[in-house]
């Protein structure tokens, strides 16, 4: 996370135009943390002006008065763009507009609202084995309150033996049987070539989808700018230490936090176990690529995003994925998945992997290594350290106070701290993922840098423990951590080998403070 102060660029208040959604516009709520403070009285006892403030992390943005206005008329509980035009004096249209781009920023949480017309869906499962599995996937899909028309359920059997039918029997859904195995993106594309509905939605035969999954995924493709929807993917309650390190852990799982999705947000693809995409931008662009078996999902994101077209993650809706229970699975799954990088680095440049390096959280691990060498060079680099925090936290302070927030030193320097702890914990994660075995070698020769590389092997498991609160000790989490990084460290280098590049060990680098 970036230490420094944003002082965003104010949002401006357009004179026209209409939101996302044809004309509906959603709910709209203030996320978690963040703090209006009025600056003074305006016209009418109306605020001249305010902030948007936040904590963490530690961000202000000053609004004009109608955007205060707006602000505050979803404080609390929330409000639709038309209650908050009311509070501002503004048409709806414009302030949908505005609180969009408050939403585009992650500031705000938008929920739309009902479409005039539901739109036809049809559900695609493609799926191998798991009869079981499948039959519950698609007991939870019959079981969907989707307010539209009866969505098509069509279940590609892709090879299994024995076949599927039996274990479906007496579903109404559409089975195909495929006699050789093609992989889930040619099953997939089949299905979809022979879709009836506007939408395709895909869900895999080891999840169950939520009642809810379809009806809060829809209405956000009534914007036709947005070309895929995806949702949260969360597990069953954990028995046993790898399911209840998995249950937090999942690569599948893309968090809390709605918003925007491609190379550089929050959300980078979205899984697709959980994705509703509309069907003809997914023809167009050739559905699923069908020799790829693992990132294919992020390959369709990214293909999708190039065409000009958006993609949104929204976490409110649900699928329960049933996630590996066995040590030796998880691994070799992770190693799977990390293997899929140097063919996605290739085929889409712009994807790059940025790896940030914060330059007081290397002076702190600079100084670690130093200070068996030469113990003054060691004190000077920490001294250095203290001197640029506290001159970030006095410079911070003022801003503030320029802007117009009276907030103490004290809370300004601990959110700073929290600032720079995240951004070591950036560092610990990404270090141990792709450069943890050369690291511990290194160490191995050199052992000056062993109090550095503990910090950093230690730092980012030791924080998700207390931060994710896992069923499983933290001596455990730790240990499953380490295995779960070295296998998918392994993963990109077999991955690397197989496209003959480097591109996954060789990320852009963006320095911060």
């Amino acid at each position: 996370m970036d230490a420094s102060l944003p002082t965003l660029a104010p949002v401006p208040i357009a004179a026209g135009g209409a939101s996302a959604g044809d004309g509906r516009w959603g709910h709209y709520t203030l996320q978690p943390g963040l703090e209006l403070v009025a600056l003074g009285p305006g016209g009418g006892g109306r605020p001249q002006a305010g902030l948007l403030l936040s904590m963490r992390p530690l961000m202000a943005m000053r609004l004009n008065h109608q955007g205060f206005a707006l602000a505050a008329a979803i404080a609390g509980s929330g409000g639709t763009a038309a209650e908050a035009a009311r509070a501002a004096g503004l048409s709806p249209p414009v302030a949908a507009s505005f609180l969009d781009r408050l939403a585009e920023r992650r500031l705000l949480t938008r929920t739309l609202l009902p479409p005039a017309q539901w739109p036809t869906v049809s559900i695609i499962v493609a799926a191998r084995g798991r009869h079981a599995g499948t039959r519950a996937c698609i007991q939870s899909l019959l079981a969907q309150d989707y307010p539209g028309p009866p969505a098509e359920i069509i279940v590609v059997d892709d090879a299994s033996e024995p076949p599927l039918a039996p274990a479906l029997a007496g579903l109404p859904v559409r089975l195909i049987r495929l006699e050789r195995n093609a992989g889930q993106s040619a099953a997939r594309n089949l299905a979809a070539a022979e879709a009836e509905g506007d939408l395709l939605a895909f869900i895999d035969n080891d999840c169950v989808a939520d009642p809810s999954w379809l009806r809060t995924l829809v209405p956000y493709l009534t914007d036709p700018g947005q070309a895929i929807i995806g949702g949260r993917v969360s597990a069953p309650p954990p028995s046993g230490a790898v399911a209840a390190f998995e249950a937090v852990r999942s690569p599948l799982d893309m968090g809390a936090t709605s918003g925007s999705v491609g190379p550089g947000e929050v959300v980078a693809y979205l899984p697709a176990c959980n994705v509703v995409v509309r069907r003809d931008p997914f023809l167009a662009a050739g559905g699923f690529t069908p020799e790829m078996r693992l990132g294919e999902d992020v390959d369709l994101t990214w293909r999708l995003l190039r065409t000009g077209l958006r993609a949104h993650y929204v976490p409110s809706s649900t699928v329960i994925h049933h996630h590996r229970e066995r040590l030796g699975a998880l691994l070799r799954r992770r190693s799977d998945y990390a293997s899929s990088e140097a063919d996605l680095q290739l085929r889409h440049p712009a994807g790059r992997r940025v790896m940030p390096l914060p330059r007081s959280s290397l002076l702190v691990l600079a100084a670690l290594t130093a200070a068996s060498l030469n113990a003054p060079a060691a004190l000077a680099l920490l001294t250095l350290v203290a001197a640029l925090l506290t001159h970030e936290v006095i410079g911070k302070h003022r801003r503030l106070r320029r802007l117009g927030a009276v907030v103490p030193v004290r809370r300004v320097a601990a959110a700073v701290l929290r600032e720079h702890y995240a951004s070591m914990h950036g560092l610990s994660a990404n270090v141990v993922r792709y450069y943890s075995l050369p690291l511990l070698g290194l160490a191995g020769l050199f052992p000056a840098l062993l109090p550095a590389a503990s910090i950093l092997f230690v730092l980012a498991p030791a924080t998700d423990h207390r931060r994710l609160k896992p069923s499983c000790r933290l001596p455990t989490f730790v240990g499953l951590f380490w295995l779960e990084m070295i296998a998918y460290q392994l993963g990109v280098w077999r991955g690397c080998l197989a496209q003959k590049t480097l591109r996954p060990m060789i990320p852009k680098l963006q320095w911060r403070q």
